[in-house]
């Protein structure tokens, strides 16, 4: 029965709580959520949670949603959204920006999208090298080393709190050149899926 109902009629048996409702607009939406998700991310399991996480809201505003348009367009809008915010939180990790340069670079051959990618990871070595000297050591073998802060703090000979500390007013640092390299990440992003048409 609910197979055959469209997406609006599902969203107003949502607003009644209505669960089979749901898992209708879950199955039928969560595939192409996830592909979409997974061209940003690159990996499967961040995409699963990025959609989840979506459809979680999507139950606990069901009463408060206002569609503008077709659920599908909210939903996708949804999923940026949050993964956005993902590589918001990601971006300073351990050759991020070289992964995703890779996988554009193999799935749309742009080499002026593939220099995009090169200038930000050089503008977050550069905001990286812009540390104070001790707490970019500290980022470094957190990142690049893969280090615990034990083992951080027993190669540099000082308190692990110290580590803690430096490492916490490194990323605080770090984030408003991060801020900066998203808008303009995001935009290559959003140049890839036009080049790729999706």
């Amino acid at each position: 029965m609910y197979q055959q109902l469209t997406d609006d009629a599902l969203m107003q048996l949502l607003r009644n709580s209505d669960a089979a409702a749901f898992a209708e607009i879950y199955r039928r939406h969560w595939e192409r959520l996830a592909l979409q998700v997974l061209k940003i991310t690159r990996s499967r399991e961040d995409a699963r949670d990025i959609v989840q996480e979506v459809f979680v809201s999507v139950w606990k505003r069901r009463m408060e949603i206002e569609l503008r348009g077709p659920l599908v367009v909210y939903l996708l809008k949804s999923v940026r959204n949050v993964a956005i915010r993902y590589i918001e939180r990601n971006i300073t990790r351990h050759n991020y920006l070289q992964t995703l340069s890779g996988s554009i670079a193999a799935e749309a051959p742009d080499p002026i999208l593939h220099c995009e990618y090169r200038e930000l990871q050089h503008k977050l070595d550069r905001a990286v090298a812009s540390l104070p000297p001790k707490m970019q050591e500290v980022y470094l073998l957190s990142r690049n080393e893969r280090m615990s802060y034990k083992e951080i703090a027993d190669h540099l000979g000082i308190a692990e709190n110290t580590v803690r500390k430096q490492l916490s007013n490194a990323l605080k640092s770090l984030r408003t050149s991060v801020s900066e390299l998203t808008i303009s990440l995001l935009v290559c992003m959003a140049t890839m899926l036009q080049v790729a048409g999706l």
